[in-house]
């Protein structure tokens, strides 16, 4: 219905704009053809101008009058008149022919000269009339009256009116039925894409729009609804992984918590007992609750619900803080923490410090989960280009370089069991790629197996782009 709607539609365009076309141009040829004719009639009336003055005669002679007039073809459509109203000499006939000078034609030749004027005919055709003054005899002023009919003028405007009108509609019916099959062949790719767009739904993402070889509208359009369906699949593809993901990490808790109960209401028969198994189910609840709080801060992030208290902060001393931290960290594990400062002075930078604390604490914490006992851990600062650089890097058990693009996926591990065991959630990379991009800045990772991974943060010194930051803070 639409295709069939849309195609009437462009039929029903190109025969207005047909019409419009022929319209101005019939107009314009019409006007410019009586204009020329009309100029060519004028022209061979006043070429007799300048010899209407050899009519001046006193007595006036008509005979002289009636050759003048066969010198110029002008059949019976001439006399002399006065500016009485008496005629002196004329055609046999044209008294009851010509109408009569009217006053305002005696007052205009006499101050103007020579009169064009369209009269009226009893004939078919109107005539064009000239007046030309002959001078005075007597106290009388002489006119000489001509005309010649309009025949040469209206007939070839007649003819080419109808000329318009006969073929006019046959062009409109032509235009407008090779519009119609024009429009069915020029939509007949959108058909073809609305008819895929039927099929694609949920469970078939990966199938994809026909892409035709000619680089028009047409497979601009599929090509976009191909990338579309691209991005759609990958964020079902994501949506499913992390519903199971998320799942497993939430039912795993559960579960054990569900089995120390159950053991506890079958077998436990003194406190000790009642305490271990609540302790036990307290590091379970523990654990879910950071789960479910890190969901919580990735959801807002998603629904740009995001929010950042944007103010002036030092980055020097947020470090100089998280360095701290990171040794205390790192005491357990013997891991020797080093803060590297290649600046001259004290950095300060716009941002929400609270979020980059989180950001950095997240990267430390991973990287003494990661790093053996007695390894070490080296936090770095430098400036270049408006835009703040922070590395996190340890000499820890590194990352394969197959794992690299996968590591800011949600509940993503490289080692789950090693990393269930050390309470790590699976979301802490992930929230600090979000928190980086939320400043406006980004997240690299580079990793030798064995040797090491170092975390790049770039952060812009100015702070993220206004449409980047809601300054309410996340409740």
């Amino acid at each position: 219905m639409f295709s069939a709607s849309l195609r009437l539609k462009l039929s029903v365009w190109n025969a207005l704009i047909l019409l419009l076309v022929l319209g101005a141009s019939g107009g314009i040829a019409y006007a410019y053809l009586s204009h020329t004719l009309l100029k060519q009639l004028d022209q061979r009336l006043l070429s007799m101008v300048d010899e209407g003055e050899s009519l001046a005669t006193d007595p006036l002679d008509c005979a002289e009058v009636a050759a003048f007039a066969r010198r110029f073809r002008l059949g019976e459509f001439y006399r002399v008149v006065d500016d009485r109203g008496n005629y002196l000499c004329d055609a046999d006939g044209l008294r009851k022919a010509l109408p009569p000078l009217q006053e305002w034609m005696v007052e205009a030749v006499r101050s103007e000269g020579p009169l064009l004027t369209t009269v009226p005919f009893t004939g078919r055709h109107a005539l064009r009339q000239l007046v030309l003054p002959l001078g005075r005899q007597g106290d009388r002023l002489l006119f000489f009256q001509t005309a010649i009919g309009m025949g040469r003028v209206e007939q070839p405007l007649r003819e080419l009116r109808s000329l318009l009108f006969l073929y006019s509609p046959v062009a409109l019916l032509v235009v407008a039925v090779c519009g119609w099959f024009l429009a069915a062949r020029a939509l007949a790719p959108v058909g073809k894409i609305t008819r895929a767009m039927r099929e694609v739904n949920a469970k078939n993402l990966s199938h994809r729009l026909p892409v035709g070889k000619s680089r028009d509208e047409i497979t601009h359009l599929a090509e976009t609804f191909n990338a579309m369906l691209a991005d759609l699949e990958e964020s079902f593809r994501k949506i499913r992984q992390f519903s199971g993901d998320a799942s497993h990490e939430l039912r795993t808790p559960l579960t054990i918590l569900k089995g120390e109960t159950e053991v506890a209401l079958r077998w436990a028969k003194h406190p000790d007992e009642f305490r271990k198994m609540l302790e036990s189910s307290m590091e379970e609840i523990d654990r879910m609750g950071r789960i479910i709080e890190d969901l919580l801060t990735l959801a807002k992030s998603d629904a740009g619900a995001k929010s950042l208290v944007i103010k002036p902060l030092s980055l020097s001393d947020l470090l100089q803080a998280i360095y701290l931290q990171a040794n205390t960290l790192g005491e357990p594990k013997n891991i020797n923490a080093h803060l590297k400062l290649d600046v001259t002075e004290e950095i300060r930078i716009m941002g929400d410090e609270l979020r980059l604390r989180q950001l950095f604490l997240n990267l430390v914490a991973n990287a003494v989960n990661y790093t053996p006992e007695g390894g070490e851990i080296e936090i770095t600062l430098s400036v270049a280009d408006d835009e703040a650089k922070v590395i996190v890097s340890d000499t820890g058990i590194g990352i394969p370089a197959d794992h690299l693009p996968h590591i800011f996926d949600r509940f993503y591990r490289v080692d789950k069991a090693r990393n269930r065991e050390d309470g790590g959630t699976g979301l802490g990379l992930a929230i600090v790629k979000s928190l980086a991009e939320a400043h406006g800045g980004r997240v690299a990772v580079s990793s030798t197996p064995g040797e090491g991974t170092a975390f790049t943060i770039y952060l812009p010194v100015q702070g993220p782009s206004e449409r980047l930051v809601n300054r309410q803070p996340i409740e």
